[in-house]
């Protein structure tokens, strides 16, 4: 059976942000990016690589929506109105999912040892389950990635996954993973998520590229 999120993998484009880390390591919150903004990502499957591009297409104070685009398919991906993650690609099987409440991948300000949790049913075109996440920042550190070299904030996770597929059967199983945050021209962006679950599907996202509008 094929399960995950999104960016827990999330296939997050953008988080609301502060226009950059302050001295004492604290990140703040702000306005979402700008209608045009594109970001290019290298996605992992399994240790298949494939593009994932990101097109924003509409932003409302703190919702936003976006275009996802991998081999020759198109998502639709959306921050609900309080900026947590509502829809999109399921990055560890592709497929369309969301998620009610949304997805809290980031609890603002985000500053060393901060813990939360977020709890959330999540519907995917083979499967619907419940998760509970726990979520905590580890640390400010430099990540490299193909698309160069960030400050980032660390946030790690663990989750509980119970559900059913397609055709009724049920499951269970555990995650966890690894998402870093960088502000790059006054933007929080995911520069890059690792993900494993119990059920033995493994996925990486990577920042390739950001074009400003």
């Amino acid at each position: 059976m094929r399960f995950n999120l999104g960016a827990a993998a999330i296939g997050c484009l953008v988080l609301l942000a502060s226009s950059g880390m302050s001295s004492a390591q604290k990140l703040e919150r702000a306005q979402p990016p700008a209608v045009g903004d594109k970001s290019l990502y290298s996605w992992s499957l399994n240790n298949k690589a494939q593009n994932l591009e990101y097109e924003v297409t509409s932003v409302t104070d703190y919702a936003m929506q976006a275009a996802q685009r991998v081999g020759g398919k198109e998502f639709n991906f959306a921050l609900d109105k309080n900026g947590d993650y509502a829809q999109g690609m399921c990055i560890s099987n592709g497929q369309q999912c969301t998620f009610t409440p949304g997805v809290k991948f980031a609890d603002f300000p985000l500053e060393k040892g901060k813990k939360w949790i977020t709890t959330f049913a999540v519907k995917g075109e083979t499967f619907t389950a419940d998760v509970t996440q726990e979520r905590q920042v580890d640390k400010f550190e430099k990540v490299k990635v193909p698309g160069g070299e960030f400050e980032a904030v660390k946030v790690s996770f663990s989750g509980s996954i119970k559900g059913v597929d397609a055709k009724g059967k049920p499951f269970s199983g555990k995650e966890d993973g690894t998402d870093w945050f960088a502000v790059v021209n006054g933007k929080l962006r995911l520069i890059k998520t690792v993900y494993r679950n119990s059920f033995g599907e493994k996925a990486t996202q990577e920042l390739v590229s950001l074009a400003k509008q």
